[in-house]
């Protein structure tokens, strides 16, 4: 992108205004407020009554990262529709969310659960279990998080063509979010989640839409071109390079694989109710495919040379200066900002609450709801710390653990999802499924011995086995028909009738 002051001054104002809009939010507006200072429930998950709505866009900030917006477009750029299995795990982890949402929100409202592990503990009581889970769900997301603070400083220095350098641009953002994170916990995390959703799903979706008549032509016009052109990049093999087995394997492992992150997972308890989750689904999934629309331009950007051939990662940020300048470039800057911040925030707060509830609580005794708050913020400060940090050290193989570690998170969902309806699960079954199906992942993961099928799928197929055998020859946890039974009274309770004889949900107190 040629440099000029206009650009700069342009792209400047843009973030700024954007900071100066979240920040506002964030921490002087009546929805960031927490109205019981003392409640850990209001801190950690917004005192059960976030708005469908706020939910369905922090589900999608999870998915729409500024990594997605800078490393996937650069990679459809390059090698065009492989990437399109984002669509096919982005509509699946809503599916397989919409499935498991009823029961997950019956237990986190009965027992006044607050993270991932929490349930785990509920359904196994088996603490070793519970900090094993917690300690590889807060392992595979906190390099992800760590990333994408690094993406978010590399955004707004190239934005500002070098003026702002990628580390004082972390450390802006890392003041920002954290502050407000700490400040609100979950009440600032929805309000500044609405805005960062609207900018980083539709109006990413309306830009792109606009840029394709531009640069293109319109739709049919570019895959005509690129099928007369490059017809390898209309093709997921891209020449031969890859096979359905990768393409698959990346499809599956990750549409299972959503509902193993702590911050996706405890999404659900924000809820107000269960039908309000079931729309969360819906809706989630409709903006998901608009806004995926970016990705499918990507492949067009094989067309034009000066967006193909950008440095780095920097592809959709070249498309945005080729399409329409300063102002559309700027624009861009901003969603790639909302999108990471999105993200963050609310990963942050998803792993600081399992340090302070999971493994601060339990070794001390008559904690009060303030002191647990108390120590939520200080998690959430040594968090910020952590991850910060390591994108201003620029850590080395980061990218490489991620993916590795990534081929794992798929290994906690059989034990949530089999513990859901089967009562024979217990913590045996439980505790040797996961150990097996995520060592098995790894190591296959890190010696690459895995005949095309990725190591996550292996893994896969190691943990049902395990768990089911185990579960049979191994005996029936104590609590656990007691613990069905008050989950389906509750269930019952939860719904009424109208007055014509349909079902219709009652909002009950735990």
């Amino acid at each position: 992108m040629e440099y000029t002051a206009a650009k700069a001054i342009t792209a400047l104002a843009c973030l700024g205004i954007y900071l100066i809009v979240i920040i506002y939010f964030g921490f002087f507006s009546k929805q960031a407020k927490i109205e019981k200072p003392d409640s850990i429930e209001e801190f950690a998950v917004g005192d059960r009554k976030i708005n469908w709505i706020v939910i369905m866009f922090m589900l999608i900030g999870l998915q729409f990262t500024a990594a997605l917006y800078l490393s996937w477009f650069a990679w459809g750029a390059a090698e065009g529709m492989i990437i399109q299995y984002i669509l096919v795990y982005m509509v699946f982890s809503f599916v397989t969310y919409y499935i498991l949402s009823k029961r997950v929100w019956i237990f986190g409202r009965r027992f006044n659960l607050l993270t991932q592990p929490d349930y785990i503990q509920a359904r196994y009581n088996c603490m070793p279990l519970t900090w094993i889970l917690a300690v590889i769900t807060i392992l595979v997301e906190l390099p992800w998080c760590i990333m994408e603070f690094a993406a978010m400083g590399t955004v707004i220095s190239a934005l500002t063509y070098g003026l702002v350098p990628i580390k004082v641009g972390v450390l802006i953002v890392g003041i920002v979010v954290s502050a407000y994170v700490i400040y609100g916990g979950m009440k600032s995390i929805a309000i500044t989640e609405l805005i960062q959703g609207i900018l980083s799903s539709l109006l990413v979706a309306g830009m792109v839409i606009f840029a394709v008549y531009k640069l293109f032509g319109g739709w049919g016009q570019m895959f005509q071109d690129v099928y007369a052109t490059h017809p390898e990049n209309l093709t997921i093999s891209f020449g031969g390079v890859y096979d359905y087995k990768f393409w698959a394997s990346l499809a599956i492992t990750a549409s299972v694989g959503q509902m193993g992150y702590a911050s996706f997972f405890t999404r659900i308890y924000t809820g107000k109710s269960v039908l309000e989750t079931k729309r969360d689904c819906f809706w989630g999934s409709a903006v998901s495919m608009i806004t995926l629309l970016v990705l499918v331009v990507s492949v067009g950007c094989v067309l034009i040379p000066e967006i193909s051939g950008a440095p780095d990662e920097m592809a959709l940020l070249y498309m945005a200066d080729t399409a329409f300048g300063p102002v559309f470039l700027g624009l861009m800057g901003v969603v790639l900002l909302a999108a990471g911040m999105s993200m963050v925030s609310v990963i942050s707060s998803a792993h600081s609450i399992i340090v302070s509830e999971n493994f601060i609580k339990p070794f001390k005794k008559n904690m009060t709801e303030t002191d647990r708050v108390k120590y939520a913020r200080w998690c959430l400060l040594v968090y910020s710390l952590i991850t910060v940090g390591g994108a201003l050290l620029d850590l080395p193989n980061l990218y490489n653990i991620a993916m590795v570690l990534y081929e794992g998170v798929c290994q906690l969902v059989p034990l949530i999802v089999i513990s859901l309806y089967w009562k024979r699960s217990n913590k045996y079954s439980a505790t040797a499924s996961l150990v097996l199906g995520f060592g098995t992942a790894v190591v296959l993961a890190i010696t690459g011995t895995t005949s095309g099928w990725s190591a996550g799928i292996y893994g896969l197929v190691v943990n049902l086995i395990v768990h089911f055998v185990v579960g049979f020859i191994t005996k029936k946890d104590d609590h656990v028909d007691e613990l069905f039974d008050m989950v389906e009274e509750y269930e019952a309770a939860m719904l009424g009738e109208d007055k014509d004889g349909n079902p219709v949900e009652q909002t009950i107190e735990p």
